[in-house]
């Protein structure tokens, strides 16, 4: 249906400047709030508590703590050492430095991603390292998904998941010293991992089978398996993984998902080496 002409309209450019500021005037308060919110964060350097951001957005404590939780949970905001400041979060310069490389490896992996899907009905998903954590860049979601924790976007331990395990797979003692130096191996149930002497003695398993596993390591209740990704050079650039529940992966289901997610490895690996990505 055409839009009316309002009467005290007369000109064209009248008529498009009375047509932006009704736009204009209809926006999502929900929105509107979290871009006052990021501005606010960009222009503070030491970052701001709940109790300025809320006085400052002129919401009530309660809408900005849900505020703040939902933008904190992807990756937006982070909360600082003292548990009271919030400032902009590293999600922000992903999305920012998303480069035409990375773009063509979340391309090229979809389709993958989807056969492992058909095939084990399982979410699969690929990652990438960006210094000491593994970021997912890409994923396809199985009905059967039970888990969650896997947008895109997320960034994630190394030494406790299966796709940060395959990242690091290739590294020699002396690089896993250098990338964990300073570092704490985090201990997120009695299952993980935490000493780097531990790490290494791990990774060497990994190497012989050709496939990582997180064995509720991360989460109680959740198994992955992954395998690495690697260009003509025989570097790993990528992991692929497929995660589920401990009932829709027991461990007599390991080992097959293991060979699964190799040969998907393989196969995306061999197809970045002919499209010379």
């Amino acid at each position: 249906m055409p839009e009316v002409v309002p009467a005290e309209v007369t000109s064209m450019g009248d008529f498009m400047t009375d047509t932006a500021q009704r736009h204009h005037d209809f926006r999502l308060p929900a929105v509107d709030r979290a871009m006052s919110l990021f501005e606010l964060l960009a222009e503070s350097h030491t970052g701001l508590t709940l109790s300025q951001l809320s006085r400052k957005l002129d919401i009530p404590k309660s809408t900005a703590h849900y505020l703040l939780h939902t933008l904190h949970t992807r990756g937006y905001v982070q909360r600082s050492s003292d548990g009271r400041h919030y400032s902009l979060g590293l999600r922000f310069a992903d999305v920012a430095r998303g480069d035409n490389a990375e773009l063509s490896l979340r391309t090229l992996a979809i389709p993958y991603l989807r056969q492992i899907v058909a095939r084990l009905d399982l979410t699969a998903a690929l990652a990438v390292r960006r210094s000491a954590e593994a970021v997912l860049v890409a994923r396809v979601e199985s009905r059967r998904d039970e888990g969650g924790g896997t947008w895109v976007g997320r960034h994630v331990d190394l030494h406790c998941t299966a796709l940060g395990k395959a990242l690091i797979v290739d590294l020699s003692d002396e690089e896993l010293s250098k990338l964990f130096a300073g570092r704490e191996l985090a201990r997120f149930t009695t299952k993980t991992i935490c000493t780097l002497s531990a790490l290494k003695a791990h990774l060497v398993e990994v190497r012989a089978r050709g496939f990582a596993v997180n064995d509720e390591e991360m989460v109680l209740g959740i198994r992955a398996v992954a395998a690495p990704v690697v260009d003509s050079l025989g570097t790993v650039i990528a992991s692929i993984t497929v995660r589920g529940t401990t009932r829709l992966i027991p461990t007599h289901l390991i080992a097959q998902l293991g060979r699964e997610a190799i040969l998907a490895s393989r196969e995306m690996s061999q197809c970045m080496s002919s499209e010379r990505i």
